[in-house]
Order: C-alpha cells, then sequence, then structure tokens
C-alpha cells in the first residue's frame, strides 16, 4: 500500500465483540469455517477485499460512521485439537481459543477513491494438552466479510503457538490484517468476521464443550 494517501483520523472498529449470527446465517458462517477441512493451505479470497460499489456523491460525511462492524464468531472462537480417532482427554493435544481482536477503521484515499482500511490484530491462547508433549500448534484461522447471511469475500490465516520451557500455555498475537471497502453508507451493513478454521468433528466438539478454554 505504498503511496497511499491518508485521509481523516482512524477511528476505533465498530463493535469489537463475539458474534452470535442470525439462524439464518449461522449454517453457511459454520460451513464457512469447517471449509475445507483443519489443515490444507488455501486462501480462498483476494488479499480480505470486499467488492467495491461506487462511491458516494453526497455531502461529506463522518466516513468512519460506514466502518463495518468486526467481531468474533461465537462458534468458531474455541478449537480442540485430538489425536487423529480419538477424543478421550488423554489424547487431546491442544485447546485454543481466539481472546479477542483489536484495530481500527481508518479513512484513505487511493487512486482518487475514498476508502475505508479495517486493520487489526487477533490474540490467541492455547493449552499445552497431554498427547503435545510441548510441540509447537500450528492452527488455521479466517477473515471473512459477511452481509445479512451471504458470505462476500474469506481468507486463511495460520498462527503457531510454542511453549517455551515448561509453560502449560502459550499466547500469539497475528501479523495486522488489512482490509478495504468503499467510504459509503453500504460498508456499515458489511460485518467482518473471524473464527478458527475447523472440522466438522472439531464443531461439533465446540458445540457440545461451550466451556472448553485453553
Amino acid at each position: 500500500m505504498t503511496g497511499d494517501k491518508n485521509s481523516g483520523k482512524g477511528a476505533a472498529m465498530k463493535d469489537f465483540r463475539s458474534a452470535l449470527p442470525p439462524a439464518a446465517a449461522l449454517a453457511s458462517l459454520l460451513a464457512l469455517a469447517a471449509c475445507g477441512g483443519g489443515h490444507p493451505p488455501a486462501a480462498k479470497a483476494n488479499d480480505g477485499a470486499a467488492p467495491q460499489p461506487p462511491t458516494s456523491t453526497s455531502a461529506t460525511p463522518d466516513l468512519t460512521s460506514f466502518c463495518p462492524q468486526t467481531a468474533l464468531l461465537q462458534q468458531a472462537q474455541t478449537v480442540t485439537l485430538f489425536k487423529p480417532g480419538r477424543s478421550d482427554v488423554a489424547s487431546q493435544i491442544s485447546t485454543a481459543q481466539i481472546t479477542g481482536i483489536s484495530g481500527a477503521c481508518t479513512p484513505k484515499t487511493k487512486d482518487k477513491q475514498k476508502l475505508l482500511e479495517v486493520k487489526f490484530t487477533a490474540n490467541f491462547l492455547a493449552n499445552n494438552g497431554p498427547a503435545n508433549h510441548g510441540q509447537p500448534v500450528t492452527l488455521p484461522w479466517f477473515v471473512a466479510i459477511t452481509k445479512g447471511d451471504k458470505i462476500v469475500d474469506k481468507k486463511i490465516y495460520y498462527v503457531t503457538l510454542k511453549f517455551n520451557g515448561n509453560m502449560s500455555t502459550a499466547a500469539a498475537t497475528s501479523k495486522p490484517v488489512k482490509i478495504e471497502v468503499p467510504a459509503v453508507p453500504d460498508s456499515a451493513g458489511l460485518e467482518i468476521l473471524t473464527g478458527f478454521q475447523m472440522t466438522q468433528n472439531q464443531l461439533a466438539y465446540a458445540a457440545a464443550h461451550p466451556d472448553a478454554t485453553p
């Protein structure tokens, strides 16, 4: 993004929270969270950017009022890994959680078009399960742009958590994620959701154990 000209002041991102989407959207979002299984490397979006409708020609408003909401998808916030074919305590590799996201939404101008740049990081925590023996744990997680019950765009990222010494838990922060959307009123109806990329078995376990924590 070298050479972009920033205009206006950044604002704290609108509504960092845990999202429990409407029933109509939940099935497609959980299918998205499980798409492609647990670990194959596949980026499924064009760098996280949403399609861009024409810019607004109305009087100059506070552009940050058009910032999308950003949230954690509650059903994909925690994942538990086991040895293949097992789900008992002794076979647990790790339970990991996205503990929060933080960032800002900033107006900018790019190629004479007014945009909003959403930039944030995600924080992760994982435990060293009985079957892990201190090995690093690498987990896929996603960022999806949604509007109502439709998935507009998505990209998969990876985070590695390392257990130093005899530590029972490990923490990590992602590299910054940047998403550009048009600085128009319609962008306020977008939601940027974050969660773990999970298998169907992992989703089922998370639903059956909602209180699982690292």
